[in-house]
C-alpha cells in the first residue's frame, strides 16, 4: 500500500516538473517568431531585431552562475514564484511596449533572468526530490516536456501571426508565465539540504574543480556545442538547395519519442559511459546532413542527431545528481546550464570564424568533426580506467 502511494507520489512529481518545462520553455520558444512579430510592429532594422533578440539569452546565460546559490537561499517555491513573476512582467512589459528599442531589450532581460532562475530550480528539484533508481527515466520523461511547446505553443504563435493577430501573440506569453507560476506553486515542498555547520563555504570554481563535476562540465560543454550547431545547420542545408526545417523536424520528432518510449534505458545502461557516445551520434548526425543530397538523407541524418539528443539532454541532467552531493547540486546545475548557455554564444562566433577561411560547409564539417574526435576523450575521462590494451569482450 505505501509502495503504490510512493509510486502515484513520484508519478504526480514527474509530472508536474515535465509541466513546469513545457511552461518555461513555451515562453522562450514562442519569441523563436519575435523577429517577423517586431517587423510587423514596424521595427525592420536587423541590427536592433537581433539585439532585442539576443538579449533575452544574454541575460538566461550572464546569470546562471550565480541562480544556484539564489536557489539555495530563497528554496524552491519562493524562486518558481520570483522567476514566474519576472517572467510576467517582462512579457507584458514588452507586449505594452510600442517601439522603445531600450525599453524592449530591457523587458526581454528581465525576462532572461526570470526563466533563468525558473529553469535553474527546476533542475535542482529534479536531482533532489526523484530517487536515484529512477532518475535517469524520470528525467528522460521530464525532459520531453520541454519539446511539448515546438508542436504546440509555437504552432498556435505561428497562426496568430499569419492572422496578424500581434496583440494575441504578445500576450500569449504572459500566459504561459502564469501557467510557469502555477506548474511551479503545484509541486510538493522540498527542502534544499544546506552544509554542515562548520564547514567553509567553497567558491564556484572550487565547486567546478571537483573530479566528477569537472568531468561532467567537460562533457556537457562538448555536448552543447553539438546542439548548437543546429543554428548553422540551415544554411549549410540552403546552400545545398534542401529544406532547412527538415532535420529540426526530425530531430525533435525523434527526441520526444526517444524520451517518452526509451527513458527505461537511462536507468539500465551506465549513465557515466553513455554521455561519449551520445556526443559521437550526434557530432556524426551533424557530418552526415552536411554531405546530404536529398531532403530524404537530410532528414534521416536528423533522426540519428534526435536519437541520441533524445538521450543525451536528460543523460547529463540526470549525471548531476549522479556526481555532486545533495548540498551542491544547486550551484552544480546553475554551472551546467551556463555552460549550456555559452556553447550557444560561442559556437556561432567559431563558425563565423572558420567560414571566412572554409566557407559555411567546411567550417561546419570541420567543427563536426573536431566533436566527434572529442568524444574519445569525454569517453576516457569518463572512465578513466579504461585500457585500450586490455581486452573488454
Amino acid at each position: 500500500m505505501q509502495g503504490e502511494i510512493r509510486v502515484k507520489k513520484e508519478s504526480r512529481t514527474v509530472l508536474g516538473l515535465a509541466e513546469g518545462y513545457t511552461a518555461i520553455f513555451g515562453l522562450s520558444n514562442v519569441y523563436y517568431l519575435l523577429g517577423i512579430y517586431l517587423a510587423m510592429r514596424g521595427m525592420d532594422t536587423p541590427t536592433q531585431i537581433g539585439w532585442i533578440m539576443g538579449a533575452f539569452y544574454a541575460a538566461q546565460t550572464c546569470c546562471r552562475p550565480f541562480a544556484g546559490d539564489v536557489v539555495s537561499r530563497l528554496g524552491f517555491r519562493r524562486t518558481f514564484l520570483a522567476g514566474s513573476l519576472l517572467c510576467l512582467a517582462g512579457s507584458a512589459g514588452f507586449a505594452l511596449t510600442g517601439a522603445s528599442f531600450h525599453w524592449l531589450v530591457f523587458w526581454r532581460v528581465l525576462m532572461g533572468v526570470g526563466s533563468s532562475l525558473y529553469v535553474i530550480a527546476l533542475t535542482t528539484y529534479q536531482t533532489l526530490g526523484i530517487p536515484d533508481s529512477i532518475r535517469g527515466s524520470a528525467f528522460s520523461l521530464i525532459s520531453a516536456g520541454g519539446i511539448v511547446p515546438l508542436v504546440t505553443f509555437v504552432p498556435l504563435a505561428d497562426f496568430f501571426l499569419k492572422k496578424g493577430w500581434t496583440f494575441s501573440y504578445a500576450w500569449f506569453v504572459p500566459l504561459i508565465a502564469l501557467y510557469a507560476m502555477a506548474c511551479g506553486l503545484r509541486l510538493p515542498e522540498l527542502e534544499i539540504p544546506q552544509k554542515e555547520r562548520g564547514v567553509k563555504g567553497e567558491s564556484l570554481l572550487a565547486v567546478a574543480g571537483k573530479p566528477g563535476i569537472r568531468v561532467l562540465l567537460l562533457s556537457v560543454t562538448v555536448f552543447s556545442m553539438t546542439d548548437a550547431c543546429l543554428l548553422a545547420i540551415g544554411g549549410v542545408a540552403s546552400e545545398r538547395g534542401l529544406l532547412p526545417s527538415l532535420f529540426l523536424t526530425a530531430n525533435a520528432t525523434m527526441g520526444l519519442l526517444i524520451r517518452v518510449g526509451c527513458r527505461k534505458i537511462l536507468d539500465t545502461l551506465p549513465r557515466r559511459q553513455m554521455a561519449a557516445p551520445a556526443i559521437a551520434l550526434t557530432s556524426l548526425g551533424l557530418f552526415g546532413a552536411s554531405f546530404a543530397n536529398g531532403n530524404l538523407s537530410y532528414a534521416l541524418w536528423g533522426i540519428l542527431f534526435g536519437i541520441a539528443m533524445g538521450l543525451g539532454f536528460p543523460l547529463h541532467m540526470a549525471l548531476i545528481g549522479d556526481v555532486a552531493e545533495p548540498h551542491l547540486r544547486a550551484r552544480v546545475s546553475a554551472l551546467t546550464w551556463f555552460s549550456m548557455g555559452a556553447c550557444f554564444f560561442a559556437v556561432p562566433i567559431l563558425l563565423g570564424s572558420l567560414s571566412g577561411v572554409l566557407g559555411t560547409a567546411g567550417a561546419f564539417r570541420a567543427l563536426a568533426a573536431l566533436l566527434f574526435a572529442s568524444a574519445f576523450g569525454v569517453f576516457l575521462l569518463w572512465n578513466p580506467r579504461y585500457s585500450l590494451r586490455r581486452s573488454h569482450w
